[in-house]
């Protein structure tokens, strides 16, 4: 028989420890709710539950469903490092976005154990676009209504065909001159 533990990899600095963990409900159900209640958790899948019952109902059907294999690297493959920092480039357009909501209170359905507490109603969105070649092609924008949300879907849309012409568009080369010349043609390592 198989016998299957979690552990908890703990690590500060360079220092790392494995500890056991006796009781998965334990450790992660103040995370899920402030509410003391216990939760079940499949261990497969990380699904939580109310009551063993329904956790054992479910994970008869998980074992089906999820059934994989996990296949831990080998001591020559176990460090996974970035090695080619001469490759790396700066990304032209990076979009920083952000929505503000509010939250309404939802009636309790008596059909469920289960409802919807609060729903989020998106009041205000924004976002900035930061190009990093041409400040001048850097913008904020934002809305604050009751389509703002349809707004920024049309926004990203637009500004997704913006970015594709502007980056597939070529800019004839300036000419060299002679000195410039040299040193492209002695150069032995690319800019980029």
């Amino acid at each position: 028989m198989n016998r299957h533990v979690n552990l908890l990899y703990v690590h500060n600095d360079n220092v790392g420890h494995f500890a056991w963990i006796k009781n998965l409900s334990r450790l992660v159900s103040s995370q899920i709710n402030s509410r003391h209640g216990r939760k079940y958790f499949c261990d497969r899948c990380l699904h939580y539950f109310r009551s063993n019952e329904k956790l054992a109902a479910h994970t008869v059907d998980c074992q089906e469903m999820n059934d994989c294999a996990i296949k831990l690297p080998s001591d020559n493959d176990k460090w996974l490092a970035f090695k080619n920092h001469n490759r790396k480039e700066r990304v032209p357009f990076v979009v920083y976005a952000d929505l503000e909501c509010t939250l309404e209170k939802m009636e309790a359905d008596p059909e469920t154990s289960r409802y919807t507490y609060q729903h989020h109603r998106v009041f205000s969105i924004g976002y900035y676009v930061r190009c990093s070649y041409d400040e001048s092609l850097s913008m904020y924008r934002f809305r604050r209504d009751k389509d703002c949300v349809a707004w920024f879907a049309e926004e990203l849309r637009r500004l997704a065909h913006d970015v594709k012409t502007i980056l597939s568009t070529n800019i004839p080369m300036a000419d060299f001159t002679r000195d410039e010349w040299e040193k492209f043609n002695s150069a032995t390592h690319c800019h980029v």
